[in-house]
């Protein structure tokens, strides 16, 4: 007999023990379809370390790491010669950053390295002292030996004091006063240099990218020199080694050991043999290689526009979170966004986001027609069609931050950025109902003119859109919404839902009691931080899979993209409304990676559902609330009305929500998605924590849904 409590030890009978300590959450290696060869399959191997996969760490107790995001004490060696690799820090670091096990950082394959949760301009940002010692590698020109390293830049050096701009150490012997054996240049350089500084140097490569992954492999043969393969082509023969004929000395790598000399790169893979391999086992080695993407690697950028509440998404950190997701999706090397709020850079001003301006001055009351206003799109109130018109003073703010002498984003930045965004709906929703096709127009006429100013087209630059957020007026809300279904509609735009609900949201620093999910006071115009971070966190799924799909991945192809299991099109959605009698509604919900439906909270009180009693969305007739809501079966709920319903069904239109009703977070009819086992290798809440794994909400209605008289 076994017997277990959660986080405890499994027991068996007389309360002993079966295991030292309760099993971790997390998942186990990554499957995929490489079986070999791997270095060990080449004899007199005298050192093998790999971090691409679990079994091959070992924790601050000595014991194999058996979850993602754990904690490494030591690089194992494989190969049986206990030469561990260990976490470097110089001496002055008095607080190193802890190393972790991080997944999924080429392909499905992870990577030891210490990233620092203070993002300086990409994530992930590493650690500027961190790197791996040897105790005692040779490198000496009198001696024979082989050496294969693995590696993944992620970008640049960020965040140091003074040597952003040097370039960084990939292996580096202690030896007498030290010398870095393989360097890569930074900052805007592209050498890849072996025997840096020393009068036999030579560039192995020219065109080394800002973000990459590579394999090399060092041969010396004593008297004869180094031979040096990258990516499995010879870029190097018969090099002089410039070192003692001996250095058998600690070896540090990813490190030089001054301050701060951190290459600040991800180890995948290392190896050694005390011999010269022959031209058959090279190739071996090239073979084992083939495990890793190799080559240059992307970074997901996304460029934020928008106004107050794009900014309040930007300090909750939304924009990051879905850079990060996307770049989980993709497989992508680095993440980040690119977004400036108004005011801080002036002579130009230069800005991407900035509170209280719409998209046009079409939105009353703020800025009436005519040139010389604000916003990003300027109508001229001649009653010309939107594509006609011409940017205004924001759009203006735009261009400069982005291009010309004044502009505050690189070329190489500005390359990187994959998707527009925008958390923008907020001004845009007081237009009434009948201005929906100018606004629709309006959307595509700044999506049109960012998009050229990026030099990019519809196909390539995607726009992440939200469904409208609660805010003011009831039919503008309304209009929005369908505008936003009907543009994303049309595959030609490109836009892309990243967050099919926004109504199950409290207002900005507003009171909320989580065991009731009833909200209080705040600020109404402004939805609240944890909410805007969970739409970050939700969106990932549709950006996600709208980028994988579109060709824009790095390491992990469209082809392995799961057919079932990850959200596809933002969460489960009403498809049929069933009037079963004038108080009593059969909602049929069709799932998207859910199987079941959970009525928490305030759901329970039928929060967000409604029904307009005749009239319509231009000129609404009587809104009815519900006061219940049940769930019936794994796509059924019942929705109970206030009062009754008194018009016949064809004249009835359902809700969920009605314009700017606020649900409140914690109170939306959700699937059961956290609860079910994720496709293999795409645990997201594994690989990035558990604030990812969520169960979706229901969709908005983006149109309300005619009453049925007949049961679905």
């Amino acid at each position: 007999m076994l017997f277990n409590l959660p986080g405890s030890p499994v027991m068996a009978g007389l309360r002993k023990r079966v295991l030292a300590g309760p099993l971790p959450a997390g998942s186990g290696p990554p499957t995929g379809l490489f079986t070999g060869p791997y270095p060990s399959d080449i004899s007199g191997l005298s050192g093998w370390w790999d971090a691409g996969v679990l079994p091959g760490l070992l924790d601050e107790n000595g014991l194999v790491v058996t979850a993602t995001n754990g904690v490494v004490g030591a690089v194992q060696d494989k190969s049986g010669q206990r030469n561990n690799l260990t976490p470097y820090h110089i001496s002055a670091d008095t607080a190193p950053v802890t190393t972790l096990a991080a997944p999924r950082v080429n392909g499905y394959l992870g990577a030891v390295g210490a990233p620092d949760a203070a993002i300086v301009s990409y994530g992930p940002s590493l650690d500027a002292d961190w790197g791996l010692a040897h105790p005692g590698l040779e490198f000496g020109a009198g001696a024979a030996w082989t050496r294969y390293f693995v590696w993944t830049r992620p970008n640049w050096r960020q965040g140091t004091y003074y040597v952003n701009n040097e370039p960084i150490p990939l292996i580096h012997t202690t030896a007498g006063s030290g010398a870095t054996i393989l360097q890569a240049d930074s900052a805007e350089g592209s050498n890849l240099t072996l025997f840096p500084g020393t009068a036999g140097q030579v560039v192995l490569s020219a065109s080394l990218a800002r973000r990459h992954s590579h394999a090399v492999i060092m041969r010396n043969t004593p008297g004869v020199g180094v031979d040096v393969w990258l990516d499995g082509v010879q870029v190097a023969a018969a090099v002089t080694n410039p070192l003692p004929a001996s250095v058998n000395a600690p070896v540090l790598l990813l490190h030089d050991g001054t301050i701060q000399g951190s290459a600040q790169c991800w180890f995948h893979e290392a190896a050694a043999w005390e011999r010269v391999l022959n031209a058959a086992e090279v190739a071996t080695l090239i073979a084992a290689q083939a495990r890793w993407v190799l080559g240059a690697r992307r970074g997901v950028n996304l460029l934020v526009m928008g106004q107050s509440n794009a900014a309040w998404f930007i300090n909750a950190g939304g924009p990051l979170a879905l850079a990060q997701g996307i770049a989980w999706y993709l497989g992508a090397a680095a993440y980040g966004f690119t977004a400036a709020i108004s005011g801080s850079d002036i002579s130009p001003n230069r800005y991407s986001v900035i509170s209280g301006h719409p998209i046009s001055n079409s939105s009353p009351p703020l800025f009436p027609p005519g040139a010389g206003n604000g916003t990003f799109l300027t109508n001229p109130g001649d009653g010309s069609d939107p594509s006609t018109w011409s940017g205004g003073l924001d759009f203006a703010a735009l261009t400069a931050y982005l291009t010309g002498s004044a502009a505050l984003v690189s070329t190489v930045d500005e390359g990187d950025i994959a998707f527009l965004i925008w958390p923008w709906t907020e001004q845009d929703s007081t237009m009434p109902y009948a201005n929906k096709s100018l606004y629709k127009g309006t959307v595509l006429q700044l999506l049109s003119m960012t998009r050229s100013l990026l030099g990019r087209s519809a196909g390539q630059l995607p726009l992440l859109a939200w469904n409208a957020i609660p805010y003011e007026t009831n039919d503008g809300v309304q209009m929005v919404r369908e505008s936003i279904a009907d543009l994303a509609g049309v595959s030609a735009n490109n836009i892309v839902v990243f967050a099919a609900q926004t109504a199950d949201s409290n207002p900005l620093n507003s009171s909320y009691d989580p065991t009731t999910g009833l909200f209080s006071g705040g600020d109404p115009e402004h939805r609240d931080e944890p909410d805007l971070l969970r739409y970050g966190r939700i969106g990932v799924h549709a950006a996600g899979q709208a980028a994988i799909t579109m060709g824009l991945s790095d390491t992990i192809p469209a082809v392995q993209l799961p057919g079932s299991g990850l959200p596809m099109k933002g969460g489960p959605q009403i498809v049929h409304v069933y009037r079963a009698s004038n108080t009593s509604l059969i909602l049929t919900i069709s799932h998207d990676a859910g199987n079941d439906l959970l009525v928490p909270l305030q759901a329970g009180n039928g929060a967000g559902f409604a029904v307009m009693d005749g009239g319509s969305v231009a000129t609404p007739g009587t809104i009815i609330t519900a006061v219940a809501a049940t769930r019936v079966d794994a796509t059924h709920v019942e929705v109970t009305l206030g009062r009754s319903i008194t018009n016949p069904s064809s004249e009835v239109l359902f809700f969920y929500p009605y314009g700017s009703t606020q649900i409140g977070r914690g109170d939306a009819v959700t699937d059961n998605l956290s609860s079910l086992v994720p496709p293999g290798n795409w645990n997201i809440g594994n690989d990035l924590g558990s604030a990812w794994s969520v169960n979706f909400p229901l969709q908005a209605t983006t149109y309300p849904i005619g009453l049925s008289d007949t049961a679905d």
